[in-house]
């Protein structure tokens, strides 16, 4: 569902025009030397932030890339900045259509896929972020050891990305099918909390790259 527009989000990405990567040509290849480390996290479908601000809190030593194509949810993010500041966070305003244009080959270190949409209908499973065509995309981009962290609440896209995502150059190496009744302090997004609080469970998969000949 499309948030409605607040009065104040365009305010709120000049205000923080600091933290918005638009120009790729410059940054990419470059975005550990630019954010003074040695590990880089990309957040497909940032929604309105909380999972990116508390990585950042989590990993301050780390880069964290929030990347996010809905307007509103962009800027309510971006607006959280005014609490959680961060030298090493940088924030995308727009789709993740070729993840190898914005960063360079084995720049990143995790790619984060967080309740993202299942486009539950057959036409539409070239659009699910676990789909043959994204992962050659972040497999790209990922380093050697790199690695893909998922979260959903929809067992429909868990189970199609369990098959995708290991019929692919990647292995599991993580998997919980109610992920928060295990100790692990992965930050919340604001859909799983929700969730949680409704006793809903999440599920949970770690994939890592193949050093494939």
């Amino acid at each position: 569902m499309r948030l409605r527009k607040k009065d104040w989000s365009s305010e709120v990405f000049e205000q923080f025009s600091d933290y918005l990567i638009s120009d790729f040509e410059a940054i990419k290849g470059n975005w550990k030397e630019t954010l003074k480390t040695d590990k880089l996290h990309v957040e497909i479908g940032a929604g309105k932030g909380d999972y990116w601000h508390q990585m950042s809190a989590l990993y301050p030593e780390r880069g964290i890339v929030a990347m996010e194509r809905d307007f509103t949810a962009s800027s309510i993010a971006l607006k959280k900045l005014e609490s959680n500041p961060g030298e090493r966070k940088r924030f995308i305003y727009g789709d993740a259509e070729k993840l190898s244009e914005m960063f360079g080959p084995k720049e990143v270190d995790v790619v984060h896929l967080n309740f993202s949409d299942p486009w539950k209908k057959n036409r539409h499973e070239k659009r699910r972020l676990t789909y043959k065509t994204k992962l050659d995309d972040y497999y790209d981009v990922l380093t050697d050891t790199g690695e893909i962290w998922m979260k959903t609440d929809n067992v429909g896209l868990f189970n199609y990305s369990l098959v995708s995502v290991g019929s692919h150059k990647f292995e599991l190496v993580d998997v919980h099918v109610d992920f928060r009744t295990t100790d692990d302090n992965d930050p919340f997004t604001e859909y799983e909390r929700k969730f949680h609080e409704m006793g809903q469970p999440i599920f949970r998969a770690i994939w890592r790259k193949k050093d494939v000949k």
